[in-house]
């Protein structure tokens, strides 16, 4: 049987593994340039929050998108995934 800081540097390991699947995965989601920031782990939901803005160079690729218009790109995006245990049955 592990011990309580064996069990927690497990634990630790798991959620830095989500952050950097989540900072490689994030960006592909959107057709324009994002930046990942803030990656917070809620125990008391089992979930992780992850906050995304526009990079610099966001609003020149939606202005080509959208045809020449003027793009402002104030504020962030705020994700939220649960987490869900995967269950295998061995028999």
């Amino acid at each position: 049987m592990g011990s309580l800081n064996d069990e927690m540097a497990d634990v630790r390991s798991d959620i830095d593994d989500v952050r950097t699947q989540l900072r490689a995965d994030i960006p592909e989601l959107f057709e324009f340039d994002v930046t990942v920031g803030n990656i917070s782990y809620n125990a008391n939901s089992n979930s992780v929050s992850v906050t995304v803005e526009p990079s610099a160079r966001a609003r020149d690729q939606l202005s080509e998108q959208f045809g020449g218009v003027d793009v402002r790109t104030d504020g962030q995006l705020e994700l939220e995934f649960r987490l869900t245990e995967s269950s295998t049955n061995e028999a």
